[in-house]
């Protein structure tokens, strides 16, 4: 895959997840989270070797709910049923994120850090074509 297509593909994948937490944020907010972890500033972030590999799982995970996301929307006209996939999305999308053993917060540092930081990107793509 050339490097514009994993570009495009990474950075679709990290604005939706922000879209999923967005969608979240009603409950989350309770828990810190919320507007909070948008408004994080990108940057350099210090990430293990642990947490790349957290990040990879949890950038892979979320890329099948996307596009298992993106299939179910294709089928719905009504404007309100699309509302609810993409809450249950975005609800996936965090648990996905958790269940990797990352919070929301540290995933999206990382995925924003990696926009910036070409070392990070470059880790991160690598590890993502190992698993393929």
């Amino acid at each position: 895959m050339n490097s514009t297509i994993r570009m495009h593909a990474f950075t679709f994948a990290l604005c939706f997840l922000f879209i999923a937490a967005a969608a979240s944020s009603a409950g989350a907010q309770q828990e810190g989270y919320g507007q909070e972890m948008m408004q994080q500033p990108a940057g350099s972030v210090e990430v293990t070797e642990a947490e790349l590999d957290k990040v990879v799982d949890a950038y892979t995970r979320i890329a099948e709910i996307r596009e298992d996301f993106q299939e179910s929307l294709a089928e719905v006209a009504d404007p309100e049923q699309a509302q609810l996939l993409q809450e249950e999305a975005g609800e996936a999308m965090v648990e996905a994120v958790q269940e990797s053993g990352l919070d929301v917060q540290k995933y999206n540092e990382v995925m924003q850090a990696a926009q910036v930081d070409e070392e990070l990107r470059e880790k991160l793509l690598s590890r993502l074509e190992q698993m393929q």
